[in-house]
């Protein structure tokens, strides 16, 4: 990347980089629905919770059983021959479908049937109060990801500072070994474009300046603005100042179950901010995340959301590109990918430095030259 900035050449970040993944093997016995014998032939999880092994149960024409989760999280399966059941409980909200599956794997198609719009009002619900995230609808009409095993899948999506992909890198690490994360995750970061308005009047005054904007910009997430920023107005008369900015975007995938515990993870770690209304990274509404359905990030463009006060607009081009999915197995290695991780952070501290000395060095010289202020 060779972006133009007020300090002069951009330097070439890396484009993409890939984070450990989270696997959790599942267990699974028979394949058959009606071959189970005993707790011990049923999946491990199942949707939203792990096996209760002392919940299982003969019937008159089958068996039960229920998986659990920390979080209250409910689901009961009755296989009762040709037509079983599956009631799902998730954040309080109940849902019973019937099911016609002959083998477990046929239960994918169960759970891509669901319309999970309330459970994600409920995720809303329970993570905006709390943090700096937006979480998107599911419509009636959209496709749903994911497998039995995990019920559906979500996308989390947050710009990231350069000179803190390590500290990301090292946090999925650490969530390989976090027990009460019970579901498969995968990430990466990718050096990404979005646009931020700032309406004009309600915002700081720094953040009504050009040149405040950019130093905002830089210091929270250490990669160039696309281009100075500039003043537009709308057909009402209504003006804000436009900041076109790069930086990288963390596009994670994981299961419903999972989303509210890893918004937590990241949130102590110092990723996602608390709404608070503070101004400064990561709780500012510029730096917040957005969670949405999975799939989202490649199909949906011109996604944007506004502060909780509508003092400025977040707005994303688009999010994701299924080619840098199917990319990210050519980079292995985790000494390559460190390396390219450690490049991007210096850069990202040079990039601070020269950037704070060149307009220093500016306003120094307008200082001396009062003719130059316009």
């Amino acid at each position: 990347m060779a972006e133009q900035n007020p300090a002069g050449n951009a330097p070439a970040f890396p484009k993409l980089l890939p984070l450990p993944k989270i696997e959790r093997p599942l267990t699974l016995v028979v394949d058959k629905l009606a071959d189970v014998r005993s707790a011990a032939d049923l999946p491990s999880r199942l949707v939203f919770g792990d096996l209760q092994a002392d919940s299982f149960k003969f019937e008159k024409k089958g068996w039960s059983a229920e998986w659990r989760d920390t979080d209250g999280h409910k689901v009961k399966f009755r296989f009762a021959g040709g037509l079983s059941s599956l009631e799902l409980d998730f954040e309080g909200d109940e849902m019973v479908t019937l099911v016609g599956a002959e083998r477990f794997a046929d239960l994918d198609g169960t759970v891509q049937n669901l319309q999970p719009g309330s459970w994600m009002e409920k995720l809303g619900a329970k993570l905006s109060p709390r943090y700096t995230i937006k979480v998107f609808a599911h419509r009636e009409d959209d496709a749903v990801a994911g497998s039995f095993a995990d019920g559906p899948l979500l996308t989390l999506v947050l710009p990231v500072p350069a000179d803190r992909l390590m500290a990301l890198f090292e946090l999925h690490k650490q969530l390989q070994q976090d027990a009460a994360i019970t579901t498969n995750i995968d990430g990466y970061a990718r050096l990404h474009f979005s646009v931020v308005n700032y309406l004009e009047g309600v915002n700081p005054p720094m953040l009504s300046h050009p040149v405040g904007l950019v130093l905002h910009h830089v210091n929270a997430l250490g990669t160039p603005a696309g281009e100075m920023p500039v003043r537009e107005e709308d057909d009402e008369g209504s003006a804000a100042w436009t900041l076109r900015r790069s930086h990288y975007l963390y596009i994670a995938h994981c299961s419903m179950r999972d989303a509210a515990r890893l918004v937590e993870r990241l949130a102590v770690a110092g990723f996602i901010g608390e709404a608070n209304g503070r101004e400064a990274y990561p709780n500012a509404a510029e730096f917040g995340a957005a969670l949405m359905p999975f799939g989202y990030e490649y199909v949906v463009k011109n996604v944007f959301w506004f502060d909780a006060d509508r003092r400025r607009r977040v707005f994303y081009p688009d999010l994701g590109d299924s080619a840098d999915r199917n990319a990210l197995g050519a980079h292995s290695g985790e000494v390559w990918l460190k390396s390219l991780i450690r490049d991007a952070q210096k850069l990202a501290e040079q990039f601070k430095a020269d950037t704070a000395k060149s307009f220093a060095e500016g306003m120094a010289q307008q200082g001396e030259n009062p003719a130059g202020l316009h």
